[in-house]
């Protein structure tokens, strides 16, 4: 008997999140799963939420009480975005994604507890994959993977007819947008089944159209290698079944081949049973035979695989009357098929070794052996009794549940048409009773709008308070004056150009922070702008005693690479007050951004005399300095948090300048 049915290509309960994510726009970051909490948790926007959320999902265990709160704040977030009612339909459609995404976690959860339960999971997640929910096409890649998901659920309760359709109605959504690999998979799932059904020729037909479409060609990957290889020992047991030895033969060799030169040992191992079972079945050639099966036994690393290949041998050795090799490789296989409780493999062991006990007239061996074969029948048929009626009765279950659904939105129709009859006829009298309801709705409305407006009031101060704090910390008094001051001095001496080159530069930097103070999280794009404004108006200031350098490395994408605004000015404003504060000769000023290892790091350096050992940035106890320390260490949520400190050394190990750096937390959007 040839081994369990037909593989399948993948398992879409694989990618139930992956839904999601696909369908999204691609959210990375540098940190590890605590950072993308701290993400969650944030003021960030709905969208990025939603997106850290879906990688938290990916990678915590769905059986676990934190994916269970993590998938509803998933849902909830999805929620709260629907009901802002966006112009910007794309941010709908990512909040119904998500629902949408929801639903198939929840699925996934219980795929193998409660089938029914999936199923509901599975069609709640299928009703938002349409255009009620979507303005574009993107819906319809999800849409077509529940449908298959649903087709194996439905395929595990008995329910084939509707299995079938679920299959080819997701054939028909991967064809409208020409995925060939899923319209292949398409294809292999419903060849699938009715190579359960025994409709062979049917079968034979998806298997080559599922070739024909994605397999045909030659430039694979490695795993879709191994799929062609399982698609044709698929077509060649199917050509078994219909009794074309030759046809069967040489589907199996193309898989040999193939298979050889990707050497795995498990697909070997099936292919060399099959090509065994071929001559067995189809040529008689019992040597042959013999031959594949012990190369199918040499190349398994399988318990399941060991006992098929080895019954398969003792069959063969029985048929050319060598009754104690037969007999010996039997036990072997049958002990096997005992450590994994295969029943069928036990079943064709027993009744070999029942004709072995019988021809050598060991007739108290072969009545043990009869009644231990008669034991494993009785086991196989209750087996197959029990998953019968499990599969009946879940399909009763399904079956009453959807009479009992279609019930009571019977009755929920009829209960409507009355209740619009009785308002009909008291039409007048309800008129009269909401005027005066919705005036006290008017005058209700008018006190909660002036109390909401008083406590949104309080919340906007204290958030301004606090805001106010940054400020102060990053546009001290002194920079403020100092610039005022030097505005009025070249206004004095006539210099009206630099004055009002001065006076945009100090406007537009000024504009700048008061922006960027109020947001989580800027663009490296935005702050290097603002860092080369402040640098010049601090060049102006100092009267052009530096000069200075902005430089990242060439792999930061910058417009794509979103850092915490602000945090580098108290630095670099260090750098040019105390680091050139002795310098005879040009000062030279060079802030860096670079990546290392996925991490991003800022350092700024000047050519001043170095940090003696009281000077050293970690011991500043400057209210930028401090706040902006806080700030870090609160973003990358650590207390080891260090700010790195060192003099510049030359050949001759004289100091030449200073170099402060340190991490930068950041977001990478892609």
């Amino acid at each position: 008997m040839p081994k369990s049915p037909i593989r399948i290509l993948k398992f879409v309960f694989l990618i139930p999140l992956v839904i999601f994510i696909v369908t999204t726009t691609a959210f990375s970051q540098n940190k590890n799963l605590d950072s993308l909490k701290a993400v969650i948790n944030s003021r960030a926007h709905d969208t990025t939420k939603l997106k850290a959320i879906s990688f938290v999902l990916a990678n915590t265990s769905n059986t676990s009480k934190q994916y269970n709160y993590y998938n509803e704040l998933f849902k909830n977030v999805a929620i709260r975005i629907v009901k802002r009612k966006n112009e910007d339909k794309e941010i709908d459609e990512k909040a119904y994604d998500a629902l949408g995404a929801y639903h198939m976690n929840k699925a996934y959860q219980n795929m193998q507890s409660d089938y029914l339960l999936t199923i509901k999971y599975l069609n709640k997640s299928l009703e938002y994959y349409s255009p009620k929910y979507f303005v574009t096409q993107r819906y319809k890649p999800a849409k077509g993977y529940i449908l298959m998901s649903l087709g194996v659920m439905y395929n595990k309760i008995g329910n084939t007819s509707q299995s079938i359709n679920n299959y080819f109605e997701a054939l028909h959504v991967f064809e409208d947008f020409n995925d060939k690999t899923s319209i292949s998979y398409a294809f292999q799932s419903i060849a699938n089944l009715y190579f359960e059904q025994k409709k062979f020729n049917d079968a034979l037909n998806y298997y080559t159209k599922a070739y024909n479409i994605y397999y045909k060609k030659e430039n694979l990957s490695f795993q879709d290698n191994i799929q062609k290889v399982l698609l044709f020992i698929s077509v060649g047991k199917t050509q078994q079944e219909l009794n074309n030895c030759e046809q069967c033969n040489s589907n199996l060799t193309k898989a040999l081949t193939l298979a050889l030169k990707l050497n795995d040992k498990d697909v070997l191992s099936e292919i060399y049973f099959n090509l065994g079972r071929n001559e067995e079945k189809c040529k008689g050639n019992l040597e042959l035979a013999l031959t594949e099966y012990q190369k199918s036994l040499s190349n398994s690393k399988l318990p399941e695989n060991n006992a098929n290949s080895l019954i398969a041998i003792g069959r063969v050795l029985y048929q050319q009357n060598k009754f104690s090799e037969a007999e010996r490789n039997l036990t072997k296989g049958l002990e096997f098929a005992k450590n994994i409780n295969h029943l069928e493999f036990q079943k064709q062991a027993l009744e070999q070794l029942y004709l072995i006990h019988k021809k050598n007239h060991q007739f108290a061996k072969a009545l043990e052996v009869g009644e231990r074969l008669s034991v494993i029948k009785d086991s196989i048929k209750k087996e197959e009794n029990d998953n019968l009626l499990t599969k009946k009765q879940l399909q009763y279950e399904y079956e009453t549940k959807q009479s009992q659904l279609k019930l009571q939105q019977e009755r929920k129709l009829n209960a409507i048409t009355l209740e619009n009859q009785k308002k009909n006829a008291f039409k007048n009298s309800l008129l009269i009773g909401l005027s005066a309801i919705l005036i006290l709705l008017v005058v209700g409305s008018y006190f909660l709008y002036k109390n909401y407006k008083q406590k949104q009031a309080i919340t906007q101060f204290e958030k301004n308070a606090l805001n106010q704090k940054l400020l102060l910390s990053q546009m001290n008094p002194h920079f403020i004056f100092n610039s005022i001051d030097n505005i009025q001095s070249l206004i004095y001496t006539n210099q009206s150009d630099q004055a009002v080159n001065y006076l945009t530069k100090f406007s537009k930097l000024t504009r700048q922070i008061l922006e960027n103070s109020s947001e989580n999280y800027i663009s490296l794009e935005e702050e290097l702008a603002m860092i080369d404004n402040y640098l010049s108006i601090q060049k102006l200031l100092y009267n052009n005693k530096f000069d200075f350098t902005i430089n990242t490395s060439n792999e930061l994408e910058t417009e794509l690479i979103f850092v915490p605004p602000m945090l580098t000015q108290p630095f670099i404003e260090n750098a040019i007050k105390h680091g050139l504060k002795n310098t005879t000769e040009k000062g030279q000023i060079k802030v860096q951004f670079e990546l290392q290892n996925g991490k991003l790091f800022f350092e700024v350096m000047d050519n001043g005399t170095g940090f003696s050992e009281h000077q050293k940035v970690s011991e500043n106890k400057s209210l930028a300095m401090k706040i902006t320390k806080e700030r870090l260490m609160h973003i990358a949520n650590t207390k080891d948090f260090e700010v790195q400190t060192e003099n510049l050394i030359d050949e001759h190990k004289n100091t030449v300048g200073a170099k402060v750096s340190f991490e930068i937390p950041y977001i990478y959007e892609n």
